[in-house]
């Protein structure tokens, strides 16, 4: 083979080396991106970050629905308001607009988290001791801070600690898929938030699976 096509042949092959090197920069760069933007990490294993660090299904939490619904959930979202069908006002349930304009990933995403969220005295806790994720890790748990949420009376808070027992014996994984099955309208399975009293799409009553939102 003459010197020529040996030349050729090389700098084909270089220009071919350097043009694989810029993509995976390029790709590269886009991940570093979207992770300083605060894109929501998506577990190889599940979305085990929806399982919150005090037991809060976060799938279910108006902030978390008003920005990661599709949209036409959001456009739904939008007219019913972030609970739907309350009928009045009891012990235990928030304000319908409690959690307007609020945007969050999930309390473990490493994504965009609310602001009471990402102060929250339980996640600054967990955050600070050896080999703790959730409180389900905790040797101290029931403990005077999470008592003290549980205390304030709101119903969604209330489910802290059976599902914390819930996690610890199904396993986080499975917990979350039964979790995510759990809070869908059981007729048109749009996803449900903690206090909506019916489906927004179709107006069905929530499962009975669920914390029940009626005086007892």
């Amino acid at each position: 083979m003459d010197s020529g096509k040996k030349e050729h042949i090389t700098r084909r092959k270089f220009v071919k080396g350097v043009s694989c090197a810029s993509v995976g920069i390029i790709c590269f760069s886009s991940d570093c991106l979207a992770i300083r933007e605060g894109k929501a990490e998506q577990d190889s294993d599940g979305r085990e970050y929806l399982a919150a660090i005090c037991g809060t299904f976060c799938g279910a939490c108006p902030a978390y629905l008003a920005k990661h619904g599709d949209e036409e959930q959001k456009k739904i979202r939008l007219q019913t308001g972030n609970s739907s069908g309350q009928i009045k006002t009891i012990k235990g349930i928030p304000d319908p607009g409690w959690m307007d304009g609020l945007l969050c990933d999930g309390c473990l995403s490493g994504g965009q988290i609310a602001a009471h969220c990402r102060n929250c005295p339980m996640k600054l806790c967990a955050a600070k001791r050896k080999n703790v994720t959730r409180c389900s890790d905790c040797e101290e748990l029931p403990c005077k801070i999470i008592m003290g949420f549980i205390n304030t009376g709101l119903l969604h808070r209330a489910e802290y600690l059976p599902n914390l027992e819930k996690i610890n014996k199904m396993g986080v994984q499975e917990w979350v898929k039964y979790e995510e099955e759990s809070w869908r309208c059981p007729r048109c399975g749009f996803p449900l938030s903690w206090y909506d009293t019916e489906c927004p799409r179709c107006g069905e009553p929530r499962s009975e699976k669920l914390f029940s939102l009626t005086e007892k």
